[in-house]
């Protein structure tokens, strides 16, 4: 384990992986960790800064600089920012303008921390170093590779601290890499047993999201280093829906512990954000304007493969705008210039969507009914911006068409069915009795006729209307809603959850259609009372939904409504996303 930890920790970078990890580990050693690295701030050298007894000894003062990999001549002294360069600011500058004025009597220790090995053509220079400087109260030490995957196997991955199998879940999963779902598997196990913390203390609490974060972090690094990052998507959102079901139980909270599970919550969304952005920026940007490309690039073994994955990678395209745009809105006012880097991104993504469906034909034309999911996610993304309506309507439109022209032809229509098995044997032609048992109920073409009456398209709504009373009308279109249970089950998929609002009025007119809906957003209070809604980081709720496959809830629509009065007495003014 050792071994595996340092080989990940030799691949960090320092930026936003080393330096994320390090304050975990000082914390879970039982210092604290007064400054944490930061971006556009000055630092003096210092990346993180910490305060505390270390075995039983006296109080000190800890100061890392921290480089990634090994120290090499390079980085020791030639290049911008180097550790020589950082030393002498945190002696020339920090110790004596910066250090809090409650630490300035006590020792200080400077560390010189990296990820992998102090390459011998460096030694002589660094001892040299530390022999001048060392001096009154202020020391040196080394922090390499080797002592902190000693800490990490000390502090986190103990065997008293891991639950049983743990560890050979870690290991069967970095073993599996060139084998996604095989390794994933194993990582959920892994991290289901670590997220199982009801009945521990709330030290063990914040020992055990931070043993998640360090898990994931490890996984991310040897999935990067194989160039096959599939099981680290998957292992990353789970793990942040996991995390969130701890840390939620402190959100809003000032004290030490909520502040400890609050700092590895954040890790964890660092490394899953790393982990999606790489995934999607390897994998999907490059090709997404090329004619057939990604279709291509799936090599599966027929159309159904290649159908299952272009909505898969849909999905998870919008989740990223999604996420971008949740980011933008974060900014106060007098950060527009950053704000607008971000709706920058979003609208990146937006154009990427376009771009992927007018490419893939294979996205007009789902074969599951639970591709809604990906479908109502790409389309929210879009409808941020009023300018993408035409090609919402134009590909929700051409989805329709399709469809209806499969249905009356015994072809691949969207159905019901989930098994893979039963997918390939789909559709059986010349069977009414299993066209209609396959079509049984839908989720996606209410969901079509909802943002055909949002977006007020007269033309669209009545073709669902038709399609229902033509071909579906044995069909029962649905709505889901979170109930009373979700908060319980939504992050960690624990249990069923959930409402279902059958025989959506898509008969009706467009207006007894929102109100409707919308109606019953405005008297069900359980979506509000979700934790990632009432803490701001709604877009968790998104992650759910896709990793779990449950339909977006519909209260994320009421942004989008045209006016309140226009649907029902009782809706309440348009919120935005």
């Amino acid at each position: 384990m050792k071994l595996i930890i340092k080989e990940y920790l030799s691949s960090l970078r320092e930026r936003g992986e080393l330096d994320a990890i390090l304050p975990d580990l000082l914390s879970q050693m039982g210092l604290n960790v007064y400054s944490r690295p930061g971006r556009g701030t000055r630092q003096d050298g210092v990346d993180v800064g910490a305060v505390g007894s270390l075995n039983g000894g006296p109080e000190k003062v800890y100061l890392f600089t921290i480089k990634p990999g090994d120290l090499t001549r390079a980085a020791w002294d030639s290049e911008v920012q180097s550790v020589r360069q950082s030393l002498n600011e945190i002696l020339d500058a920090y110790i004596s303008t910066r250090l809090p004025n409650e630490h300035r009597s006590k020792d200080i220790v400077i560390c010189i921390c990296c990820g992998g090995d102090i390459l011998e053509p460096v030694r002589p220079a660094l001892e040299g170093f530390i022999q001048q400087n060392t001096k009154g109260s202020i020391s040196f030490e080394e922090w390499n590779g080797d002592k902190l995957a000693s800490l990490i196997q000390t502090n986190f991955l103990r065997e008293d601290l891991l639950p049983e199998g743990a560890r050979s879940h870690l290991r069967k999963s970095l073993a599996m890499i060139d084998e996604p779902e095989s390794s994933y598997t194993h990582f959920a196990a892994l991290i289901r047993s670590l997220s199982a913390v009801d009945a521990l203390s709330d030290e063990k609490r914040v020992t055990a999201i931070r043993q998640m974060s360090l898990c994931l972090w490890i996984l991310f690094a040897w999935t990067r280093d194989a160039a096959n990052m599939e099981a680290a998507y998957l292992s990353g959102e789970l793990t942040l829906l996991h995390a969130w079901s701890i840390a939620s139980l402190y959100a809003g909270q000032k004290k030490k512990v909520p502040e400890a599970i609050e700092g590895a919550f954040s890790s964890i969304f660092s490394a899953y954000q790393q982990i999606s952005t790489m995934f999607l920026a390897q994998n999907v940007f490059p090709h997404v304007r090329k004619l057939h490309a990604l279709s291509t690039a799936v090599r599966g073994s027929c159309s159904l493969d290649v159908n299952l994955k272009l909505f898969d990678l849909l999905g998870r395209l919008a989740l990223d705008g999604i996420w971008a745009h949740w980011e933008a809105q974060r900014f106060p006012p007098g950060e527009a210039e950053r704000k607008q880097r971000m709706m920058d991104i979003a609208h990146t993504y937006m154009s990427a969507i376009k771009d992927l469906i007018s490419n893939n034909p294979a996205l007009v034309l789902p074969i599951k009914d639970g591709q809604s999911i990906d479908i109502s996610i790409a389309v929210w993304l879009l409808a941020i911006d009023s300018n993408n309506q035409n090609d919402i309507s134009n590909w929700l439109s051409e989805i329709l068409e399709r469809a209806r022209f499969a249905y009356s032809t015994h072809g691949q229509y969207p159905c019901i069915l989930n098994s893979y098995v039963e997918l390939l044997t789909h559709p059986k032609r010349g069977d009414n009795e299993y066209r209609k048992n396959a079509t049984g109920g839908s989720v996606l073409y209410p969901l079509i006729a909802l943002w055909a009456a949002v977006l007020d398209d007269d033309a669209m709504y009545s073709k669902v209307a038709a399609l229902k009373s033509d071909h579906l009308g044995h069909c029962n279109f649905q709505f889901w809603y979170p109930d009373d249970s979700s908060e319980q089950h939504f992050y960690t998929n624990s249990g069923s959850h959930g409402a279902v609002l059958s025989h959506a009025c898509v008969d009706r007119s467009k207006q007894d259609l929102l109100a409707q809906v919308f109606g019953e957003c405005d008297q069900t209070t359980h979506f509000g009372e979700l934790s990632a809604v009432k803490f701001g980081w709604w877009p968790l709720i998104v992650v759910a939904c896709r990793h779990y496959r449950l339909p977006l809830p519909l209260h994320l629509l009421q942004g989008f409504r045209k006016s309140a009065a226009q649907v029902s007495d009782s809706a309440e003014p348009p919120q935005n996303g």
